[in-house]
C-alpha cells in the first residue's frame, strides 16, 4: 500500500503538481494482541493515534495542491490527486481494522 502511495507521489510531482511536499507518515506497527503487554498496547495505540493525526495532515496537504498553482488542474492531475488520496484513506482504514482486531485479540488473552 505505501508503495503505492509513493509512486503516486512520484508521479504526481512528475505531472507537476508535487509543488508542495507533502509528507507521507512513517508506517505503525499494530502490537500483536494476543502477546502483547497493556503497556505495549496503550502505545501501540498512541502510535496509531499520532499516525491517524499525520496522515489527516498529509490529506489536507494533497487537497490543498489542486489549488497550489491558482489553475484548474487536468483531468490526469486531479485523477492522480484522488487516486493518492484514496490510497492514503485505504491505508487509514487497514490500520484501524488491523489495530481494532489486535485489541480484540488482546481482551480475549487477558480476559481481567
Amino acid at each position: 500500500m505505501r508503495a503505492v502511495a509513493v509512486t503516486l507521489a512520484v508521479v504526481g510531482c512528475l505531472f507537476g503538481i508535487g509543488a508542495q511536499a507533502c509528507d507521507y507518515p512513517e508506517a505503525v506497527t499494530v502490537p500483536d494482541g494476543r502477546n502483547a503487554s497493556k503497556e505495549e498496547m496503550v502505545a501501540g495505540q498512541q502510535a496509531v493515534k499520532a499516525y491517524m493525526t499525520a496522515m489527516e495532515a498529509y490529506l489536507d496537504c494533497i487537497d490543498s495542491e489542486t489549488n497550489a498553482s491558482g489553475e484548474e488542474p487536468s483531468d490526469e492531475q486531479r485523477k492522480i490527486l484522488v487516486s493518492r488520496h484514496n490510497a492514503a484513506v485505504d491505508e487509514m482504514e487497514t490500520l484501524a481494522a488491523s489495530f481494532n482486531e489486535q485489541v480484540r485479540a488482546y481482551r480475549a488473552a487477558n480476559p481481567n
